[in-house]
C-alpha cells in the first residue's frame, strides 16, 4: 500500500497541485465579485422592476444588431443582466460562394442536433449574474465554447446600463474563466486537458483511500495516536512536515473525498452514471439530449412580451425567490426556459421550466433537472446538489469555507509527500560500515628467570 500510494502520488502529484488551487480560488468566485464589482449592485427602490421586454429593448439598442438570449432579475439591490451569445464564425463560414453556403448549413445543423446537449445535466446553468451563460453544447464547433458570451447589466428600475462585460471560454477569458480552464483543463484544449484531470483526480482517490490504511495507528495507545492526530510543531522540519502530511491529510480526508467524487462527474460519462445508479438504487440515469419543442404548427412571430406574462406568473408563484431567468427563443421551435433560483448563490434547489413560446404551456422532459426541486426523487436530488457540494455552497458559507481549506490542504499533500520521499532519498541510506581496524599484536618479551640466564641470553 505504501509503494501504490507513493508512484501514484509522484505520478499525479503536479497535477492536483494544479487543480486544488484553481479549486481553492474558483469557490469564493461570487464573493470576490460582489466585492469588487460595484455595478453588480443599485439602491433598492419601492418601484417594481421593469418588464424583460422593456429591458431588452434598450439593450438592444446599445448592443445594436444583436438579439437577447436571456433576462435575470436578482434582489432588490442587484444589477438585472440581459444576456447575449455570439457564435464565433469558422473559418470560410460566411463566404458567398457554394462552399461557404455549405458551410452555414452545416453550422446551422451542428447547432440544431447540439442545442440542449447542455451541461446543465450536471451543472447548473444560467448563474444568477452570469446571465446568458448557459453551456450548451459539450464540444466542438457546435458547442458554446467557440462563441461570446455579453452581460448587460442594468439598473432593473430604470433601465440605466451600468456595464457591458463580454468573455469566451478560449479568446482572452476574464480571470474566473481563466481560472476555471485551469481547474477542469490544465489551460489545455478540452478534449485533452479534461482527461487528464479526469484520470488524476481518479487517482487522487485512491490516494485518500491508500492514505487512510498508512494512516491508521498501529496501536491505540496515547503515544502512536497523539502521532496521528497532532502536529508536534516544535519538532525539526521533517518531523513537522510529516506530520502536516500525515495529521492534515487525514482530517480533510472526508471532504476530499466528496469533492473529488463529484468533480469527476465532469470527467467521466461513466462514472456519471455509475454514481447515480449507486445513489438511485439501480436506477439508470436518465439523460434526454432532446430539446424541448414549442407548437411549430402556430407560425406566429415570438412577442418579447410573452416573457413578461412568464416572469409576471413565477414571481406570484414565488415571491421570495432570490433570483428568475428568463431565457428568449430564437427559433420557431425553441421555448421559453425560465430558472427560479431560492437561494442566492445556490443552484441545487432552483426550479426549471420549459413553456411554449405561443400558448404558454408548460413542456415537460425527463431529466434530474427538469421541474421542481421539491418534487424531484432522492437520486435526482442528490444530482442536482453535485455542484453545489462540489464547491461547498451546499451548506452555505460555511462549506465554502470548508471546500477552500480543504483544496488547500489537498494542494499541499503532494507537496509534502515529495519532501518525505526526497528527505528518504537522501538521508534514509545507510552509510557503508567502516572496516574494523585489525590491532597489531605486541610480541611478548621472554621472561628471564634469573641474572644467570640473563648473561646466558646476552
Amino acid at each position: 500500500m505504501a509503494w501504490l500510494h507513493l508512484w501514484l502520488g509522484l505520478a499525479s502529484g503536479i497535477i492536483v497541485v494544479i487543480v486544488s488551487l484553481t479549486g481553492c480560488i474558483y469557490v469564493f468566485e461570487n464573493e470576490i465579485k460582489d466585492f469588487i464589482e460595484d455595478w453588480r449592485f443599485v439602491k433598492p427602490q419601492k418601484e417594481a422592476f421593469l418588464l424583460p421586454s422593456q429591458l431588452v429593448s434598450i439593450a438592444d439598442k446599445k448592443m445594436k444588431d444583436k438579439k437577447a438570449t436571456s433576462v435575470t432579475f436578482g434582489a432588490k439591490d442587484e444589477a438585472a443582466i440581459v444576456g447575449y451569445f455570439v457564435e464565433k464564425k469558422e473559418e470560410g463560414e460566411g463566404g458567398r460562394g457554394e462552399e461557404g453556403k455549405n458551410k452555414r448549413e452545416e453550422r446551422k445543423k451542428d447547432l440544431a442536433q447540439n442545442k440542449e446537449k447542455s451541461k446543465s445535466e450536471l451543472k447548473p446553468q444560467g448563474k444568477p449574474g452570469e446571465k446568458g451563460k448557459g453551456e450548451k453544447g459539450k464540444k466542438g464547433k457546435g458547442g458554446r465554447r467557440n462563441g461570446t458570451f455579453i452581460s448587460v447589466y442594468m439598473n432593473p428600475y430604470t433601465g440605466e446600463v451600468l456595464n457591458v462585460k463580454t468573455f469566451s471560454r478560449g479568446d482572452s477569458p476574464d480571470f474566473f474563466r481563466w481560472i476555471l480552464n485551469g481547474h477542469r483543463a490544465l489551460w489545455l484544449p478540452y478534449d485533452i486537458g479534461r482527461p487528464i484531470v479526469g484520470v488524476a483526480v481518479l487517482i487522487f482517490v485512491v490516494l485518500l483511500i491508500s492514505g487512510i490504511v498508512l494512516w491508521w495507528p498501529t496501536k491505540w495507545i496515547k503515544s502512536i495516536i497523539d502521532k496521528s492526530f497532532k502536529i508536534k510543531w516544535d519538532a525539526s522540519f521533517k518531523r513537522v512536515n510529516y506530520d502536516m502530511h500525515n495529521v492534515l491529510g487525514f482530517y480533510s480526508c472526508i471532504f476530499l473525498f466528496f469533492i473529488a467524487v463529484t468533480g469527476l462527474v465532469w470527467s467521466f460519462g461513466w462514472w456519471s452514471k455509475s454514481l447515480y445508479w449507486v445513489t438511485s438504487g439501480g436506477k439508470p440515469l436518465t439523460e434526454n439530449r432532446e430539446s424541448p419543442k414549442s407548437d411549430t404548427t402556430n407560425v406566429k412571430t415570438f412577442n418579447i412580451t410573452t416573457a413578461d406574462k412568464v416572469l409576471l406568473n413565477l414571481r406570484k408563484e414565488n415571491p421570495q425567490a432570490a433570483g428568475i431567468m428568463i431565457s428568449i427563443p430564437g427559433k420557431p421551435a425553441d421555448p421559453i426556459g425560465a430558472f427560479v433560483y431560492k437561494q442566492r448563490h445556490t443552484f441545487y434547489n432552483m426550479d426549471r421550466y420549459s413553456f411554449d413560446q405561443q400558448s404558454l404551456k408548460e413542456i415537460s422532459i425527463k431529466t434530474p433537472f427538469s421541474g421542481k426541486y421539491i418534487e424531484a426523487n432522492i437520486p435526482d436530488k442528490i444530482r442536482r446538489m453535485n455542484y453545489d457540494i462540489h464547491v461547498g455552497s451546499v451548506l452555505g458559507l460555511t462549506g465554502k469555507i470548508i471546500a477552500f481549506l480543504a483544496s488547500l490542504i489537498s494542494a499541499s499533500l503532494p507537496i509534502t509527500g515529495f519532501i518525505i520521499w526526497w528527505g528518504k532519498q537522501k538521508f534514509g541510506k545507510k552509510k557503508p560500515a567502516a572496516k574494523p581496524k585489525v590491532a597489531s599484536k605486541a610480541i611478548p618479551a621472554p621472561k628471564l628467570k634469573n641474572t644467570a640466564e640473563q648473561e646466558v641470553t646476552a
